[in-house]
């Protein structure tokens, strides 16, 4: 298991890899295998999310005199990279779960619980590439903080929804997004 301490093992290809699938598929485990999700990595994907960071990373060096990013612009790399790469490519079903929510006849769920987890596996289903960059990148910069702050589900409903809706943020756009939400 990779576990993550600083920004500069993400510059090891292998690191990258192993931490960023790790976590798109194990972060949210107890969430999503409680509505019988699983979600399938494309490891070409995280390759190319890799390459994208090391990218994003080598135009913020050319702008900054000490050539070392902080760990928000960093963050901001590795969320621009992450959701360009789009590496959740398929989210496998339990379907005997999914019906059992569907005709509310789930074990111990009230018609209200069945509900709500419906609408996280169709938030789950559309924007589950969005959501687990956002966590991720925010987790990163949490571990440079002092002070844990985590984010509510509103904020995360609302990255997801300017992560999906704005082709135009870039890695400067993110950047204030995360240093605004720490500082």
């Amino acid at each position: 298991m990779a576990e993550f301490e600083n920004f500069e093992q993400l510059d090891d290809e292998a690191f990258f890899v192993e931490f960023v699938t790790e976590h798109f598929k194990d972060a949210w485990d107890e969430i999503v295998s409680q509505v019988g999700l699983s979600p399938i990595v494309d490891e070409t994907r995280v390759r190319f999310a890799f390459e994208t960071y090391k990218n994003n990373l080598s135009e913020i060096r050319v702008r900054l005199h000490s050539q070392n990013p902080d760990h928000y612009k960093r963050g901001a790399a590795l969320l621009d990279a992450l959701n360009r790469a789009q590496v959740i490519q398929d989210v496998e079903y339990d379907g005997v779960l999914i019906t059992t929510l569907q005709d509310y006849s789930a074990h111990g769920l009230s018609h209200a619980d069945c509900e709500y987890r419906l609408k996280f596996i169709e938030f789950y289903e559309n924007n589950s590439n969005q959501a687990m960059a956002f966590d991720i990148a925010m987790r990163c910069c949490q571990a440079y903080e002092d002070e844990v702050k985590p984010y509510s589900p509103n904020y995360l409903e609302n990255m997801v929804h300017y992560l999906c809706e704005n082709d135009d943020q870039n890695v400067g756009s993110l950047y204030m997004v995360l240093k605004s939400y720490f500082t």
